[in-house]
């Protein structure tokens, strides 16, 4: 359950800050001046624009500013947004006793699919990969990041551009095209990836298709919304909900190498499957 934004002084802020996430939400000038060690940087004004650099929903956040006002309208952004465990600095940023100012980079914030992170020592170091449905991008950047030659795809162009804002400030190259993957037509090259990704989103159609686009000795990553999700949330319909043991079968010319049904006592419910093409 999503909770107020609860402030804190700057007596106990040294404690949170090794237990949190911190996000200074001060402009990129005043951040580059001093902050807080360990602190990422997303100005109050970009929150929205650069929601894709912000650490996942459930992870705890500590929100600092110039003012505890400002810290304070940030962290009410952040519960806007979903978060689920938000605190604020009720005191200037530098008002933290015992902590020196830093001036290193920010620390990146936001995260990869954790089952792509767990699935990476599995995988080839390198090779073609395409992210399907990869909305502002983060499990392609990740790749990229590692030596990955990426293609990221989506039919959201917003998306698509927050995708490639994440990749330039993240230092890596990433192709992006704006893509309808429930269109007949859409350009999926047969035998073209060493490595497809495709994180909740459910086309039936589509399934065949990735099967034949992984080159010989290619990996598919999958995972999605099973049954029984639609008790805690999205997605409701039956249409994006998965049956139980409907993806391990989906793909009968792949070798089967890692497939789960996670079923957590508050969702979400999922299918996630590693599988390789023979050859």
């Amino acid at each position: 359950m999503t909770e107020a934004p609860q402030p804190i002084v700057p007596d106990d802020a040294a404690l949170h800050m090794g237990r949190r996430a911190v996000l200074d939400v001060r402009a990129e000038h005043e951040f580059a001046a001093g902050h807080l060690p360990g602190s990422g940087n997303v100005a109050g004004a970009d929150l929205t624009a650069r929601r894709a650099e912000l650490p996942p929903r459930e992870a705890p956040v500590l929100v600092v500013a110039e003012s505890a006002a400002a810290a304070a309208a940030g962290a009410l952004r952040l519960v806007a947004f979903g978060f689920h465990d938000v605190r604020w600095l009720a005191a200037p940023w530098d008002a933290v006793p015992g902590v020196a100012a830093d001036r290193a980079p920010a620390v990146p914030l936001w995260r990869p699919n954790p089952f792509l992170v767990e699935l990476l020592p599995l995988l080839p170091a390198a090779g073609r990969a395409i992210d399907l449905a990869c909305g502002s991008g983060r499990d392609a950047v990740f790749l990229a990041g590692r030596g990955w030659d990426v293609e990221a795809w989506d039919f959201d162009t917003l998306a698509l551009g927050r995708a490639q804002a994440l990749a330039k400030r993240s230092g890596v190259t990433l192709r992006t095209l704006a893509c309808d993957l429930e269109a007949a037509d859409s350009p999926l090259p047969d035998a073209a990836w060493d490595l497809i990704v495709c994180f909740r989103f459910l086309y039936r159609p589509l399934l065949p298709r990735l099967e034949r686009a992984l080159a010989p000795g290619g990996h598919l990553i999958y995972e999605t919304y099973r049954a029984g999700q639609e008790r805690f949330g999205k997605p409701q319909r039956r249409r994006f909900l998965l049956e139980p043991g409907e993806l391990r079968a989906a793909f009968p010319g792949l070798e089967v190498v890692r497939y789960d049904e996670p079923s957590p006592a508050g969702g979400p419910w999922t299918s996630r499957l590693l599988a390789r093409r023979p050859g």
